[in-house]
């Protein structure tokens, strides 16, 4: 009599294996794309820079009176607190047109020139953009000149997939640089007039 067919323990064990394997390889395909659609937003980047005719202490001493900025383009009057230390000096900027600024100061280094500047809470109607973080720097040039460095680091104004035309990435810079380009010929304009 012949014996019923049986399968093989090591022929199930094979063939889940291999199932397995599929499914790992089906997983690692899908997840890079599933990681890059929910990334959401990158870091965006302007560098600006001008010419001052002045030396780099008479440009620093305007630059570094964060207290004393209404010579922001807009701005009507600023409101200060924190004296002038990092990470507790805030400033409002009161804009001719009514609306509020508020800003951290986060950096301020008198032997190397540098200041940063953090805008706190986002008004992307006023600017398309959020989280905008700035270091202004110093450094001397030709003839007593100084160069002035404006680095913003930013995210778009919409922090999702999918922004709409108003706030996205190209917007965002756009409007950044415009920004940075009036308060680099703002500063430029007071410093020199003195």
């Amino acid at each position: 009599m012949r014996k019923p067919f049986t399968r093989s323990p090591w022929g199930d064990i094979a063939a889940t294996r291999r199932r397995i394997l599929g499914a790992v390889v089906a997983l690692a395909a899908f997840f890079p794309v599933v990681a890059f659609a929910a990334h959401g937003a990158s870091p965006l980047k302007v560098v600006e820079t001008t010419i001052v005719d002045a030396p780099p202490e008479k440009v620093w001493a305007v630059v570094s009176d964060f207290a004393h900025a209404a010579w922001l383009p807009g701005v009507a009057r600023v409101e200060a607190s924190g004296d002038d230390v990092p990470d507790q000096a805030r400033r409002r900027l009161i804009m001719a047109d009514g609306g509020v600024i508020e800003e951290l100061l986060t950096k301020r280094d008198a032997e190397r020139m540098m200041l940063g500047v953090h805008r706190e809470g986002d008004d992307v109607k006023r600017l398309p953009a959020t989280n905008y973080t700035a270091l202004i720097t110093l450094r001397p040039s030709e003839d007593g000149k100084t160069q002035v460095e404006w680095k913003a680091r930013f995210y778009r104004g919409y922090p999702n997939n999918d922004p709409p035309p108003e706030l996205n990435d190209d917007v965002a810079i756009a409007a950044v640089t415009a920004m940075q380009r009036a308060y680099l010929a703002a500063l430029k304009t007071k410093v020199e007039a003195k």
